[in-house]
């Protein structure tokens, strides 16, 4: 990532040293900084990709629910599973009663 200080996001901090220099680059120099910039654009997209996968996604939110209804020692919520409960047994109570009608 560049931060906001960056005169030009991007680009290395040779590469900004050599044209603050006025200095040239070879053709060898300029093709090392695009195969860097591709190796670090591809972890980062493999990072992204990573982070979206659908498993990972799924894994998550159940590690976060799981978090909800366990504590560090593993031992249950039981407030938290019985606040459950009656939620769903309220929602399970306005279903029956608008089907019924």
């Amino acid at each position: 990532m560049t931060s906001d200080a960056d005169p030009v996001p991007g680009m290395s901090y040779e590469a900004r040293t050599n044209a603050a220099a006025g200095r040239e680059r070879s053709p060898a120099e300029i093709e090392a900084e695009i195969e860097q910039t591709r190796v670090r654009l591809a972890g980062t997209v493999d990072a992204i990709a990573d982070r979206v996968k659908p498993a990972n996604v799924a894994r998550r939110g159940v590690e976060a629910a799981r978090a909800q209804l366990v504590d560090e020692r593993g031992q249950p919520r039981t407030a938290m599973i019985a606040a459950l409960a009656v939620a769903a047994l309220a929602v399970g109570a306005l279903l029956f009663r608008r089907h019924s009608r």
